[in-house]
């Protein structure tokens, strides 16, 4: 019984429609396709009666006349012991492979997406002959020559190095010719890269927008500052030693590597934008390109792969980047203890991190408003009075001062007093009467 999968297309008679398939598996992945068989899996009986023969030339022909560059040596055709006619497909190296009759265009050029195949656009074909001749955009020579560098002048001063004109060129910013390369233009001030930070309400409002452009170094200052900013931290007290407890949202330096990588492996020839997204859950960071010369297993292993090498090299330089590939690993390791996990997922154009708010709650509304409180309001006094009438239930005004001033701490009966009414009254309560009651902490 045979199964259509990913990597295996089933099909009942030899068409025309085969090339497309075998082109779309040389341009996207290793697949098999099985001529013979019904979409169920079965046997189609009448494809048993075909001449052998004659379709292993006809496939053959195919193979050398219709598909470009030439795959012969990707690709075996047989007949299994069921009478099936296999074609396997290796990837290739030199894409796109393409329909001779059409040319490199969306009408000759095909991928595999999922189980069905589909033209691929401009943008795609254009990546794809890139990478077979190893195209490094950071190398290739800018459009744009007339570029100032006060920005990436400055990171290098407070580093206390210098930016000339002989290190541009070992850097990379400048070619041997004299020229500024795209690495040259994206650290730049006239650099057209733009980072969006956003931040929504529990409805998807903008509560934030804000979009920065400019130099790589500067804009990498800007969106880490904006983030830190919005990197909440909750407050809660423990009843055991009244002491504040203190987390943020995203723990370690998981949200500043996430960034950082967003950046130093972003694929700057696709013309799309970082984003870096909090919602009240969660934060999202978007970078455009995929895993570069990787799988995702190998990325979550710590796997380092550089598609801007000499942009990671700069960022080094100016102590931006604290670890060689540690980036995941240490996301991970600032989650390993909690349940919640970071989430991430890449596509063939973008690589997407998701990272759950550790302080979030959908029901803990009433914890969120007293961690307002803590965080706005309750000091280290408040704290004390606390702790005294967690020790000493039903204790006075009065008590407390005397228990307070005991332990050396200077404090009066009005400092008691607005603290109980203006601070800490969401925690106690008063029992009993006027004459003998007392304050308590509340259930």
């Amino acid at each position: 019984m045979y199964q259509e999968k990913d990597d295996i297309e089933l099909k009942r008679e030899l068409t025309d429609v085969i090339k497309k398939e075998i082109v779309a598996f040389l341009n996207t992945m290793n697949g098999c396709i099985f001529v013979g068989v019904e979409d169920d899996g079965s046997i189609y009986t009448p494809f048993q009666k075909e001449d052998k023969d004659f379709i292993d030339t006809k496939v053959a022909n195919w193979l050398q006349d219709t598909i470009y560059p030439l795959p012969s040596h990707l690709i075996k055709h047989y007949f299994n012991d069921d009478g099936v006619l296999v074609i396997e497909v290796d990837e290739g190296k030199d894409k796109p492979y393409y329909l001779r009759e059409k040319g490199p265009k969306p009408a000759g050029v095909y991928k595999r997406v999922g189980r069905s195949i589909r033209k691929a656009n401009e943008d795609e074909i254009l990546r794809m002959i890139m990478s077979s001749k190893k195209y490094i955009y950071e190398n290739d020579i800018s459009e744009e020559q007339d570029l100032s560098f006060n920005a990436l002048t400055r990171a290098f001063n407070q580093n206390n190095m210098e930016l000339t004109e002989r290190n541009m060129v070992s850097l990379g910013i400048k070619n041997s010719q004299d020229k500024y390369t795209n690495l040259g233009f994206i650290l730049s001030d006239q650099s057209d890269v733009t980072v969006k930070v956003a931040e929504y309400d529990k409805d998807r409002n903008f509560k934030l927008k804000k979009q920065f452009t400019g130099s790589l170094i500067d804009l990498f200052h800007h969106v880490k500052e904006q983030a830190d900013r919005l990197n909440d931290v909750s407050a809660k007290i423990d009843i055991k030693s009244f002491r504040r407890k203190e987390k943020v949202s995203y723990p370690g330096a998981s949200l500043r590597e996430m960034i950082l990588n967003a950046f130093v492996h972003a694929d700057y020839f696709i013309r799309s934008n970082i984003k870096v997204e909090f919602f009240e859950d969660r934060c999202k960071i978007t970078s455009p390109g995929g895993i570069f010369n990787a799988s995702m297993e190998e990325i979550m292993k710590g796997t380092q792969t550089y598609r801007n090498h000499k942009l990671v090299n700069i960022f080094d330089k100016l102590g931006l980047i604290e670890n060689f590939g540690t980036g995941i690993p240490r996301t991970f390791d600032a989650y390993k203890n909690e349940e919640k996990q970071p989430v991430f997922e890449a596509t063939e154009n973008f690589f997407y991190v998701t990272l759950p708010n550790l302080n979030y709650s959908e029901n803990d509304q009433i914890n969120d408003q007293i961690n307002d409180q803590i965080n706005d309001r309750i000091n280290e006094l408040d704290l004390i009075i606390l702790k005294a009438i967690h020790n000493n239930p039903g204790i006075k005004v009065p008590e407390i001062l005397r228990n307070l001033t005991n332990d050396n701490i200077r404090v009066n009966e009005n400092q008691i007093r607005n603290s109980i009414k203006r601070k800490i009254h969401g925690y106690i309560e008063y029992r009993g009467s006027k004459k003998t009651g007392g304050y308590f902490i509340k259930a």
